[in-house]
């Protein structure tokens, strides 16, 4: 029994020392408790749209969300890149700043872009990559363009020799000046012996 006793005691003399060593959140890591939304790595297909999140208690001065070469702050105001199809805004749910950037319709470019999420209160950076893959629709798209692009100008080349056929402007366009006939008619026998003398 005494063994047992003292084995107990050892146990938690060894709990307090562990727990005294080991830092709490309110003594130097406040990242548990400062994020609360953490971006995560995003497989879109290509064409499709992938959104970014990442947000903090409000009692962080601000969260700053980049991708690529793009930053957005909040709470602060929405921001659009439009050539990129890239839209940042800024979501405050209950207790936190949520900063979301929306990238619509990805491309091949856009494969591996890193989204960094940052706040002043922690020196941690939260990152996620954007993954683009090819899902075999950009392979059905370019045959159905290059079908329709053949029906297409057989279609403005058909209409095109309907409206020459029919079009009198048209033709005299297209066939030039015509040679002017000469005028000299041949007179054969057989015209002449048809023809009744006239009597005087």
């Amino acid at each position: 029994m005494k063994e047992l006793r003292s084995a107990s005691h050892i146990s938690l003399l060894l709990l307090v020392v562990l727990r005294l060593s080991t830092p709490s959140s309110a003594q130097g890591a406040p990242a548990a408790a400062v994020y609360r939304t953490r971006p995560v790595n995003v497989t879109a297909a290509l064409g499709e749209s992938a959104v970014f999140r990442c947000g903090v208690v409000k009692r962080s001065p601000n969260v700053t969300l980049s991708y690529g070469n793009y930053s957005l702050t909040c709470p602060g105001e929405d921001v659009e890149y439009i050539p990129q199809a890239l839209y940042g805004t800024c979501e405050t749910p209950a207790e936190q700043f949520v900063a979301v950037w929306t990238v619509k319709g990805t491309s091949y470019s856009d494969n591996g872009t890193r989204v960094v999420c940052e706040q002043p209160l922690d020196s941690s950076r939260l990152i996620a990559v954007l993954h683009v893959v090819d899902n075999g629709v950009s392979y059905f798209v370019l045959v159905g363009c290059t079908i329709g692009g053949f029906f297409g100008i057989l279609l403005v080349f058909g209409l095109f020799f309907i409206m020459l056929q029919r079009s009198e402007t048209l033709q005299k366009c297209f066939r030039g000046k015509e040679p002017e006939e000469d005028m000299v008619t041949v007179v054969t026998r057989e015209e002449k012996e048809e023809k009744p003398e006239k009597k005087i």
